[in-house]
């Protein structure tokens, strides 16, 4: 987004530069995450099974938040490439079954790198 200016001072601050909010998605079954930045709210109310694509070198810096509104084991998988460059042995995150529970992912290199998690498993 371009930045926006304060044109009646004639000076461009930093407090004049307007963030767009990033979008959030729910996800209330079973499907596939859109590799674009945004938060996504799992709201299935038994265990949902997501899945992320792998992304392109022009995704690189693409970031997705996900994260439990409900209590149940949901899934996220990697399929082929993983989590962290895991492969098979790190392609499914699974969430320990608490509201919060998630994990914030990068795109970067046609990988999957986990920028943070709370309460996740890779297996």
């Amino acid at each position: 987004m371009a930045q926006l200016y304060n044109l009646k001072a004639g000076v461009a601050l930093d407090t004049d530069v307007v963030a767009a909010a990033r979008p959030v998605v729910v996800a209330s079954a079973n499907g596939a995450i859109a590799i674009a930045p945004s938060t996504v709210v799992i709201t299935k109310a038994t265990a949902a099974n997501m899945t992320l694509g792998t992304p392109t070198t022009a995704q690189n810096g693409t970031i997705i938040h996900i994260v439990a509104a409900t209590a149940a084991a949901h899934t996220v998988a990697a399929a082929t490439i993983g989590f962290n460059a895991g492969d098979a042995a790190k392609d499914t995150a699974t969430f320990g079954g608490a509201i919060g529970d998630g994990l914030t992912v990068l795109a970067y290199g046609g990988e999957w790198l986990i920028l943070s998690s709370t309460n996740i498993t890779l297996g």
